[in-house]
């Protein structure tokens, strides 16, 4: 058994035209792993925050609170939570892109929810905002469609070339496949003008019975002309 292949010399036509029906299965399954682990969505480094009306100014490794601004007549301001400032680039004189890291969220909000931040005397208007996850999701993409892959070809191989049940199977398939008596081009094209021509005859004997039947059923009044 070279390569530890069972009956490596029997029934390679068959084997192989198998495992290649196997890959495309496991190159289909491997595509839809890749399009299904693209939704996943994965927990947060951090977070970008694009800002306006910016007063003052956010040092990187200092901290800045999130806040969702007043919704009630009282005008109380939410504190969300609190970040550590990662990153800052201003992009003009009233805009800026603030990087945090992944904060604490107070109760049920959301990093979504927050409209303001502040940081001592500085403040700003938040927006919009990105998630950044622990790493790229391509990542996440790529290592789950290898390990469909590498799963798809071990299987397969294991099928077609190791399993003894799955081998003989395929084996006796090629045997009785060499029994099968293959028609000649002559008796194919033959028996095809035999099917075409019996059709029409059936057909056209149909469609003169049911004629008869019209006119037979108007004659006695059933149908109405």
């Amino acid at each position: 058994m070279p390569f530890g292949i069972y009956k490596a010399e029997q029934g390679y036509w068959v084997r192989v035209l198998s495992a290649v029906s196997a890959g495309i299965l496991v190159l289909a399954g491997a595509a839809w792993a890749w399009s299904q682990s693209a939704a996943v969505e994965l927990p947060a480094r951090g977070y970008v925050l694009e800002l306006s009306s910016i007063e003052g100014s956010f040092s990187p490794g200092g901290t800045v609170d999130l806040i969702r601004a007043a919704d009630d007549a009282e005008g109380t301001e939410t504190i969300i939570a609190t970040a550590g400032i990662l990153s800052y680039v201003e992009s003009g004189t009233t805009t800026a892109r603030l990087e945090i890291d992944a904060p604490e969220i107070t109760g049920d909000l959301l990093v979504a929810d927050a409209e303001l931040i502040r940081a001592g005397d500085a403040d700003a208007q938040v927006r919009a905002r990105t998630m950044v996850p622990v790493f790229p999701v391509i990542y996440l993409q790529a290592g789950v469609t290898a390990g469909v892959m590498l799963l798809g070809v071990i299987f397969v191989y294991y099928f077609v070339a190791t399993h003894r049940g799955s081998v003989d199977f395929l084996i006796n398939t090629d045997g009785e496949m060499r029994k099968v008596n293959w028609s000649t081009r002559k008796e194919v094209i033959g028996s095809t003008q035999v099917v075409i021509v019996a059709a029409f005859l059936i057909a056209t004997f149909l469609f003169g019975i049911d004629v008869g039947f019209q006119f037979f059923f108007r004659a006695i009044g059933v149908l109405q002309t």
